[in-house]
């Protein structure tokens, strides 16, 4: 029976040191901000999957700031008892001996370090992505808000990881840094675009995870980045003809693509660009690729494209001859349905594509 009952009140105070261990200062002292400085809207990359798409990340240390300045303290300075005054301690009284030792008892005034028992500091790798990076960027797929052909329950797609190694060689480990107490970290870009297997248009969240910090009040117990959204727009501009985009189709997509449409901006012989169309039909359970011109591209300049609803995009391209098109094009069926109009443009005019409530405009 006492042995029983011992038993019972260990246990008891194993759960009361757990629960204090939970809360126990010094945890999770790193807080993970992640920013999108090139916005919320991407186009696909000529050979990497997204374009641009650059991750800022910076660590906070968010326990209290050092206090570096000298504190004054107070501390004893008590005084040796003589040698004639030890040899009355015994002829004294002990009221006596107490009187003689509060004699000698006195203070004196001392410049100290303080002590920052709330301030600890942090040593960690700095993020990068490499041959041997410390970071995981969690990048979501999300499913197509009004899409009336997705499933109404439609899940997340996580998206993997492509590290394609640029070089085969002898690398050096990253150097361990130090975050002291209170103090934010340098921002460091990493670009996820080349990385991750983003390659189907539509919007995506993304957030970072560090794996060499703890954080026990996350998921996967470690530090995590706050999460953003951003859009990948079906368009992709590729420095070559339209016959050597369709011969090394599977190399600038890395892979068989996956997606049902996508707008290519492309090199013409004649010294400008056009832009064409590919949308995926899909017959007898066998994925056919149709191919169609939309119009040709003023050379120095880009086309512009938007979202009007999924699977429905707007185009803006100034043409070869000097004038503009601004193109509708609907791809929720097969064989796409091309809407436009045609618009003069006054000299060294620079028209951009607006889009509000669906309805794509030229300002």
């Amino acid at each position: 029976m006492v042995r029983s009952k011992l038993g019972v009140l260990a246990g008891l105070l194993c759960l009361g040191v757990s629960s204090q261990a939970a809360e126990f200062f010094g945890e999770n002292l790193v807080e993970v901000k992640l920013t999108l400085p090139k916005g919320d809207t991407y186009l696909r990359g000529a050979s990497d999957p997204v374009a641009g798409l650059v991750a800022d990340l910076t660590l906070t240390n968010t326990t209290k700031k050092e206090n570096l300045s000298n504190e004054t303290k107070v501390v004893p300075d008590n005084k040796l008892l003589t040698p004639d005054e030890m040899a009355q301690l015994e002829g004294l009284s002990k009221e006596e001996q107490n009187a003689l030792v509060e004699k000698k008892k006195a203070t004196k005034s001392i410049e100290v370090k303080p002590v920052n028992q709330e301030s600890l500091g942090v040593s960690f790798v700095e993020p990068q992505l490499g041959p041997h990076d410390v970071v995981d960027f969690i990048i979501t797929k999300l499913p197509d808000e009004g899409d009336a052909a997705a499933p109404e329950n439609a899940k997340p797609v996580l998206i993997p990881r492509d590290n394609k190694a640029d070089s085969i060689s002898r690398v050096d480990l990253s150097e361990i840094k130090y975050l002291a107490a209170g103090e934010t970290s340098p921002v460091y870009s990493l670009p996820v675009g080349k990385y991750y297997s983003i390659r189907d248009p539509g919007m995506y969240s993304i957030k970072a995870v560090l794996r060499t910090i703890g954080n026990n009040s996350k998921p996967q117990k470690y530090a995590e980045s706050n999460e953003e959204k951003f859009r990948v727009l079906p368009f992709k501009i590729v420095p070559e003809t339209i016959e050597e985009l369709q011969k090394n189709l599977t190399f600038y997509e890395r892979g068989l693509p996956s997606f049902d449409y996508l707008l290519y901006q492309v090199k013409n012989l004649q010294g400008f660009d056009e832009v064409y169309f590919a949308q995926r039909i899909v017959v007898r359970g066998i994925s056919q690729w149709e191919w169609q011109r939309l119009c040709t591209v003023k050379a120095g300049t880009e086309a512009q494209i938007a979202n009007l609803a999924p699977k429905k995009v707007a185009v803006l391209a100034v043409h070869s001859k000097g004038d503009a098109g601004l193109y509708n094009i609907d791809f929720s069926k097969p064989g796409a349905v091309v809407t436009g109009k045609i618009m003069e443009l006054k000299q060294g005019a620079s028209p951009k594509l607006k889009v509000e409530a669906g309805a794509a405009s030229v300002e």
